[in-house]
């Protein structure tokens, strides 16, 4: 392998990198709008149904993309504890 093909999959990397990192910028954007109106409906941080449907529907889509769901599920629980977290702290009001 060429050092010129070695830079050419590192570029790509590093776009998807990018693109991966505005796109959980984005969720988290919409996330924190949850959590804001859960806290003002007086909604519990946490939905454990819910939760169990999302990792339910990312496994068989990490399946079908040859991603292994195991990973998956462990990037969706991340996700979900530093929702949950943050939806807790927007629900204890201002420090």
């Amino acid at each position: 392998m060429s050092n010129h093909q070695l830079s050419e999959f590192r570029r790509s990397i590093d776009n998807i990198d990018t693109a991966l990192i505005h796109m959980l910028a984005e969720r988290f954007r919409i996330t924190q709008a949850v959590g804001q109106y859960k806290a003002e409906s007086d909604m519990p941080p946490a939905d454990p149904a819910r939760e169990q449907e999302q990792i339910k529907r990312l496994r068989k889509l990490a399946e079908e993309a040859g991603l292994d769901p195991e990973f998956s599920e462990k990037f969706l629980r991340f996700v979900i504890d530093e929702v949950i977290h943050h939806h807790e702290r927007i629900a204890d009001g201002p420090a």
